[in-house]
């Protein structure tokens, strides 16, 4: 199963993955308080993500200490790689730059939608789930931020799903499920990633919907 998320699939998949969300997130959001406060998780994570995930392009025993490596982990007692390993991005600068971008991006909205203990949790999820995967059944070592990314922003179009009535988000988010399957069936693991968030979306999304007023 491949884990690096830069085979041409992949990256086309996760360019048109984030045009999808655009309008899932648009749509969302217009069934909240238009109040928006500072998403501080975003600006959390990002800074305790970013700053050794940049760090290691100038000192790369952090990379080294932080990334995902199944040999370590397994046999050595290293687990704390399997939730490090978020920040040890193992794409480039560029790529790099890149992801905390988008992390930023769906970590604020998330924490505007689903509130941010259901965010922290939606995006811890999936990275220690296909960390573990990696580490035991792939035995792919790495690192980087998208499986958590791709995860929660997969929740998001999961709750879409069941909390929006028909329309164009409604629709982009059936398209990110569909983005997700494809990806499985080609070996990419971060259509399991995709899979798992929108899973955990439909469920505590059809949770809120039952408890909202207005299903009653």
């Amino acid at each position: 199963m491949d884990t690096s998320g830069q085979s041409t699939l992949s990256i086309v998949s996760f360019i048109v993955l984030l045009g999808l969300f655009a309008q899932v997130a648009i749509g969302l959001l217009r069934t909240t308080d238009s109040r928006r406060p500072f998403p501080w998780l975003a600006a959390a994570l990002g800074l305790a993500i970013g700053i050794p995930s940049l760090l290691q392009f100038a000192v790369p025993a952090i990379g080294a200490a932080l990334a995902r490596d199944p040999e370590l982990t397994a046999h050595h007692g290293q687990w704390w790689r399997i939730l490090t390993a978020v920040a040890a991005q193992d794409g480039g600068l560029i790529a790099a730059l890149f992801s905390l971008v988008v992390l930023i991006a769906v970590v604020s909205v998330a924490q505007w939608i689903w509130g941010w203990r259901m965010t922290l949790l939606l995006f811890l999820v999936p990275s220690i789930v296909l960390n573990l995967l990696a580490v035991f059944a792939w035995k792919a070592p790495g690192g980087g931020s998208s499986f958590a990314t791709d995860g929660l922003l997969a929740s998001l179009c999961g709750l879409a799903l069941v909390a929006l009535p028909t329309g164009i988000a409604r629709i982009c988010a059936g398209l990110v499920v569909v983005i997700g399957g494809v990806l499985v069936a080609t070996n990419d693991a971060h259509g399991i990633a995709i899979l798992l968030g929108t899973a955990f979306g439909l469920l505590f999304g059809l949770s809120r919907v039952r408890r909202s007023p207005r299903s009653t």
